[in-house]
C-alpha cells in the first residue's frame, strides 16, 4: 500500500537501514527475547486464537505466536519494511509453518476487516505512527468486543543506555541529527504514560496498564555484533552513514571503548533497557 501518512517511516525501514535490520534479524531477537516474551505473557494467547503482530519486522515474533496459537489459531502480521518481511517469510517456509500470513502495508490505513482478531501485539512496533490515536482506533476496530492489545515500548531515553551509552561517548566526533520531539514518530515516542492512555482511550479502548519491565540488553553475542548493531542500527547508524575519515575513526574508537567497558567476562556487551509493557482491551 502506498500513502504519505507515514512516507517518512516507510523510507527509512526500506532504505539500507532497512536491510541492516533484516540482515541481523537473529541479533535483534536475541537482544529483545525478553521484550517478546513479557508481550506475549500480556496477551493471554492461547490456543486457536488469531492475532495480529503490528510492525511485525523479521517475524520473531510472529512465529512465536503461531507456535501457541497452533493450527487450529492464526497469526497476521504486518510491517512497512519489504527487507524485512522477506526475511520474516523466509523464516516461516523453513519452519513450515501453515498458520501465518506476512501484510507489507502500513496498519494506519490497512483496510482490516472489523471484528477479525482476538489479539493484537507489538514488539517495539507501536511507536512510529504520525498519527497514532487513529492508527489504534482502527486496530480496536479490528479486534473483537472483548479483544486484547499488548506493546512492547521503550521508556525514556535515559533509562535505555543500550541506546544512549553509545551515543554519549561518540556523538562529539558525529554531525548528530535533530532530535525528535517526546511525541515525534520514533522509539521514544510512548514513554509518557499519560500520553499512551490518551491516546489508547482515545481510540477507544479500555483497561489500560503500562507494566515495567527493565533488564539487561545483550547487543549481539560478540563485541563485533555489538559494534556492527551500533554502526549500523542503532541511533547513531544515520551520523555513521555519512561519517567519513578521522572523523569516523574516532567514533568507532569511542564506541569500542564503552562497549568494552560494559562487556562480560564471556565478551558479551550488556547494557540497561527500560520498556512499559502496555495491555488494553476493547469494550
Amino acid at each position: 500500500m502506498t500513502d504519505n501518512v507515514n512516507k517518512g517511516q516507510i523510507e527509512f525501514w526500506n532504505s539500507d537501514h532497512g536491510n541492516a535490520w533484516a540482515r541481523y534479524g537473529e541479533i535483534i531477537d536475541i537482544m529483545f527475547a525478553e521484550i517478546t516474551d513479557a508481550v506475549l505473557d500480556a496477551a493471554e494467547i492461547t490456543v486457536g486464537d488469531k492475532v495480529l503482530d503490528l510492525g511485525c519486522g523479521n517475524g520473531g515474533t510472529t512465529l512465536a505466536i503461531a507456535g501457541k496459537v497452533t493450527n487450529i489459531g492464526s497469526v497476521t502480521g504486518i510491517d512497512i519494511s519489504a527487507p524485512m518481511l522477506e526475511r520474516a517469510q523466509e523464516g516461516a517456509d523453513q519452519s513450515g509453518l501453515s498458520n501465518v500470513t506476512f501484510l507489507l502495508g502500513d496498519a494506519s490505513i490497512y483496510p482490516f476487516a472489523e471484528r477479525s482478531f482476538d489479539a493484537m501485539v507489538s514488539r517495539l512496533g507501536a511507536m512510529f505512527f504520525e498519527h497514532p490515536e487513529n492508527t489504534f482506533r482502527r486496530m480496536a476496530s479490528a479486534l473483537n468486543y472483548g479483544g486484547r492489545i499488548a506493546l512492547g515500548v521503550w521508556r525514556g531515553p535515559r533509562e535505555n543506555m543500550w541506546a544512549m551509552a553509545p551515543v554519549s561517548a561518540a556523538k562529539e566526533f558525529l554531525k548528530m541529527p535533530p532530535r525528535p520531539g517526546p511525541e515525534d514518530p520514533g522509539p521514544f515516542s510512548f514513554a509518557d504514560p499519560e500520553r499512551v492512555r490518551g491516546i489508547l482511550g482515545g481510540a477507544g479502548l479500555s483497561d489500560i496498564k503500562l507494566n515495567p519491565l527493565d533488564f539487561q540488553i545483550p547487543l549481539g553475542r560478540t563485541l563485533e555484533e555489538a559494534l556492527n548493531f551500533v554502526v549500523e542500527m542503532g541511533p547513531l547508524s544515520i551520523p555513521f552513514a555519512t561519517a567519513t575519515g578521522e572523523s569516523r575513526r574516532r567514533a568507532v574508537d569511542a564506541v569500542i571503548r564503552v562497549l568494552e567497558e560494559n562487556s562480560n567476562d564471556d565478551g558479551i556487551v550488556l547494557l540497561a533497557g527500560a520498556c512499559w509493557i502496555i495491555t488494553a482491551r476493547t469494550p
